[in-house]
């Protein structure tokens, strides 16, 4: 078994290019001067327009960019599979390859029926950076943008967490123990089968849209209590019914009102953790994000993946190109110029603000080749523009 002083010498691999690396390789920062560089790249006749754009964005950066690095709950995720011994990492990566060539099954699929493949992507302490502290300020009645205090076990226990792709639950639960109630969609029957077991008193639906979400929660939250199926606790039992019965009681005003209709949103915030790069029509996907999150207080923990490479995985392991490409820095540039076009091109055309930005690694446990697979992540805080 390793010892945590092994950490920094353990073979790490980019799963974006199979370069071998380190943990001090990991990165969490952002060349601001990348954006300087480029507009001295401008041509001539374009100079004054190129300086003005990206001068707007690099000072979003400046004012907005939060700067995390490596903690000790990072560090432990980075040593989970090297705690096991080699031959169990060997017998668990062969299986996982009969399952996906004799059977059939999607690498996600094959993971969740194995246990393997877990992923990690924030701490605790980095989801309360950047997020937790926003929460409970707004929870007790601050303005917007404005942080709480620094009170790492305060929680809202209360409101309404949506996790969409939630996978084993692991990521989703960083956000989701600052509320009452949590909801968690996942496409893989084996991984909404972990999520449940894992996570009881969540309520965690198997689908692929989220339009009708929170039609489906209420379903199946009274298709449980009245089957006597429900392995949530009384307590959570109770948030749920809360939950509803607020909600229903702001839906019959805004009736009575002619109010906002179906926008208002259901959802203090929402959660989609490496997931716009899997859909296959991502605007339609945060279109329905923006009208499940509450317009004033909601704020939106989206997580993506650069250098950006969308594709669609089919239940059989297959791949495809999504339906509507997004115009997003080709998979050579740096993650600079991708943070930047996912937000101009993407996210605010969408309808959204940013709060606050950040970066850090996307970590997939290891197997008998390495400690531990990375990607590289912008995590985006994002609240619904007031104009779009």
């Amino acid at each position: 078994m390793p010892s945590k002083n092994c950490l920094e010498s353990m073979p790490i691999i980019c799963a974006h290019c199979n370069q071998k690396l380190t943990a001090r390789d990991v990165p969490y920062g952002v060349d601001v001067s990348r954006y300087s560089s480029r507009r001295r790249r401008s041509n001539v006749e374009d100079e004054n327009d190129q300086e003005e754009e990206e001068s707007e964005w690099e000072s979003i950066v400046r004012a907005k960019f939060v700067q995390l690095s490596r903690d000790a709950e990072t560090d432990a995720f980075l040593l989970r599979s090297s705690r096991r011994p080699r031959l169990v990492n060997t017998h668990l990566a062969r299986a996982c390859t009969r399952l996906r060539e004799k059977e059939g099954k999607s690498l996600t699929e094959a993971n969740a029926i194995l246990g393997r493949g877990k992923m990690f992507v924030l701490s605790r302490e980095q989801a309360h950076v950047l997020v937790g502290r926003s929460l409970m300020h707004r929870h007790r009645g601050g303005d917007e943008g404005g942080e709480g205090d620094d009170d790492e076990n305060a929680v809202v226990d209360g409101g309404a967490y949506l996790d969409i792709g939630s996978g084993e639950g692991e990521v989703a639960s960083k956000l989701g123990e600052y509320f009452g109630t949590v909801v968690a969609t996942e496409t893989s029957p084996a991984m909404v089968k972990r999520c449940a077991e894992s996570h009881k008193d969540w309520t965690v639906l198997e689908t692929g849209t989220i339009e009708d979400v929170w039609e489906k929660f209420k379903m199946q939250n009274a298709r449980e209590e009245e089957d006597g199926t429900s392995t949530k606790s009384e307590a959570a039992k109770k948030k749920v019914r809360e939950l509803l019965d607020e909600e229903e009681g702001i839906e019959t005003t805004e009736h009575q009102h002619q109010g906002r209709g179906g926008g208002g949103g259901k959802f203090d915030c929402i959660g989609m953790f490496n997931v716009l790069d899997r859909c296959d029509r991502p605007f339609t996907m945060l279109s329905h994000v923006r009208n499940l999150l509450k317009p004033k207080t909601g704020l939106f923990v989206l997580a993506v993946v650069l250098p950006f490479r969308p594709f669609v995985e089919l239940d059989d392991g297959t791949r495809r190109p999504p339906s509507k490409k997004l115009d997003v820095a080709t998979p050579t540039s740096a993650w600079e110029y991708g943070c930047r076009d996912l937000y101009e091109n993407v996210l605010k055309p969408s309808g959204f603000e940013i709060e606050k930005i950040s970066r850090a690694p996307y970590v997939s446990e290891g197997d008998h080749l390495a400690g531990a697979y990375v990607l590289d992540d912008a995590v985006f805080v994002l609240r619904r523009a007031t104009e779009v």
